[in-house]
């Protein structure tokens, strides 16, 4: 029988009667209950198709949609993309159970409705490494990452300062000066100014390399002028003359050549004898 009785005896007197639904009734009552239906959702490029029971509430829909796109519940944000189930965005005190789902499911194309879903997938991640500014860098920090530093024009010095630039970036150059200069800018004997004149290069450069301000080169033009005569020339009102860089360049590279003798030691690619 679909409908039976349950005798329970209360007080030993009294006997009341309760109708309990039968197997077949009371499944027939769940399914009706939880129904599911069929979404699909609009997450950025991403379509995701999920079965969803109303009775589970609005909890239940993000929880669900934060297992499938790793969306935080809280940062969530789902509107409805077809007719008939709520406007703007959904709230999580809203009743999407008392929805009628079959009704918007009837006049959605496929018969499956459309959401969409709005957040990010994961927390904006911490940098891996500790953000430093470039004006918190040492200055010989900052003359890494920034362009090279400048020369100062001391008077018709442009060709002085454009071949010292130039041989800057050898790296062969830069080792031979510190590896065959002496540790002072003062030396003695016949060849005493081109020591001193190479021994001023060398520490220009180490100048240049903890700095990203222009670097005064006037001991180097100094030096230059001793080593160099020639470059000491003055105009007729007393202001240098113009010089010719490739001069200076063939001048500085066969006095290099003379003084750094031991070269054995230097470690230089092919490329860079290129």
């Amino acid at each position: 029988a679909s409908r039976r009785a349950i005798d329970l005896a209360i007080d030993c007197s009294t006997v009341i009667k309760f109708p309990v639904r039968s197997r077949d009734s009371s499944s027939s009552f769940i399914n009706r209950r939880m129904s599911v239906v069929q979404l699909n959702i609009k997450w950025g490029k991403e379509s995701i198709s999920l079965d969803f029971i109303p009775e589970s509430g609005v909890r239940g829909l993000k929880s669900e949609l934060e297992e499938k796109t790793g969306v935080p519940c809280d940062r969530m944000k789902i509107m409805a993309k077809s007719k008939g189930l709520w406007k703007g965005v959904l709230k999580d005190e809203t009743d999407i159970s008392s929805i009628d789902f079959k009704a918007a499911a009837e006049k959605a194309k496929d018969g499956t409705l459309q959401l969409l879903l709005m957040g990010s997938a994961t927390q904006i991640a911490k940098p891996t490494t500790k953000t430093i500014f470039l004006e918190d860098l040492p200055p010989e920090e900052i003359a890494k990452v920034q362009e090279p530093s400048g020369l100062v024009n001391m008077g018709n010095t442009c060709y002085l300062n454009s071949v010292v630039q130039c041989l800057r970036t050898i790296k062969p150059f830069r080792q031979a000066l510190i590896q065959n200069t002496p540790a002072s800018a003062q030396a003695s004997g016949a060849n005493g100014q081109s020591s001193m004149f190479l021994s001023s290069l060398r520490d220009l450069y180490a100048s240049l390399d903890r700095t990203a301000d222009p670097v005064s080169p006037r001991d180097f033009v100094i030096k230059t002028k001793m080593a160099f005569p020639q470059f000491a020339q003055l105009g007729p009102q007393g202001q240098p003359m113009q010089q010719d860089a490739e001069e200076f360049f063939s001048g500085l590279l066969t006095l290099a050549a003379q003084e750094t003798k031991d070269l054995s030691s230097l470690e230089v690619t092919e490329d860079e004898l290129q």
